[in-house]
């Protein structure tokens, strides 16, 4: 077999096994070509849900048809999460860069300040 058919046959190979090692760990992080090189192929998101961390960062899970799990976005060229600053720069990701276009749900780990001074009194 011609050297450049054995090195194209193991990038083939090596892009499949990154992109797609089942977990079901889910915490698995997914990188943003893998997920642009499954839509690619025919594959779609069923499901976006946009986490909101106690420092107002926002990170991005999806589930994928036929993957099992949730996977969340990761920075290029790391394992880390995909941070937002602004969830509507995380919505807008996810329409412009995948053409996601389902509902997407947010939650938040925030909690309110707690106010300190006198508190009302009920009925007064």
């Amino acid at each position: 077999m011609p050297q450049q058919m054995m090195a194209e046959r193991e990038t083939e190979t090596d892009a499949r096994e990154e992109a797609w090692v089942i977990a079901t760990n889910p915490d698995f992080p997914i990188r943003a070509r893998n997920v642009n090189w499954f839509l690619e192929r025919g594959g779609s998101i069923k499901e976006v849900r946009l986490t909101e961390s106690d420092t107002g960062e926002w990170s991005v899970w999806l589930r994928l048809a036929g993957r099992p799990g949730e996977h969340r976005l990761a920075m290029f060229k790391s394992d880390e999460p995909r941070l937002y600053r602004d969830v509507a720069r995380a919505i807008a990701m996810c329409r412009d860069d995948f053409g996601y276009f389902g509902p997407i749900t947010l939650s938040t780990d925030r909690q309110p300040a707690v106010q300190a001074g006198p508190q009302p009194t009920p009925g007064a």
